[in-house]
């Protein structure tokens, strides 16, 4: 009964990873056919780093300038100098 259930368990976390993989393409095709043009933001990449997204598809388009690191790094409520 015990690898019955482990078999279940398995089964499910491949067809979960499958799907991650099937969403990663997706997700990597609509943000290659995005254009980049427009608004952009300033967060942490998965490494830490202070990156510029696409506002319209979330990609990372570059690093921040200095200038954009400060302000990033500003308590909120401080106002831009």
């Amino acid at each position: 009964m015990e690898s019955n259930n482990n078999n279940d368990i398995l089964r499910n976390v491949n067809n979960i990873e499958e799907e991650l993989k099937r969403l990663e393409k997706e997700k990597e095709k609509i943000q290659n056919e995005c254009n980049h043009q427009g608004n952009h933001y300033i967060d942490f990449d998965e490494m830490k780093s202070i990156k510029k997204f696409c506002s319209q598809c979330k990609r990372e388009i570059g690093y921040a300038t200095k200038e954009e690191t400060n302000n990033f790094l500003r308590p909120r409520g401080q106002q831009n100098t």
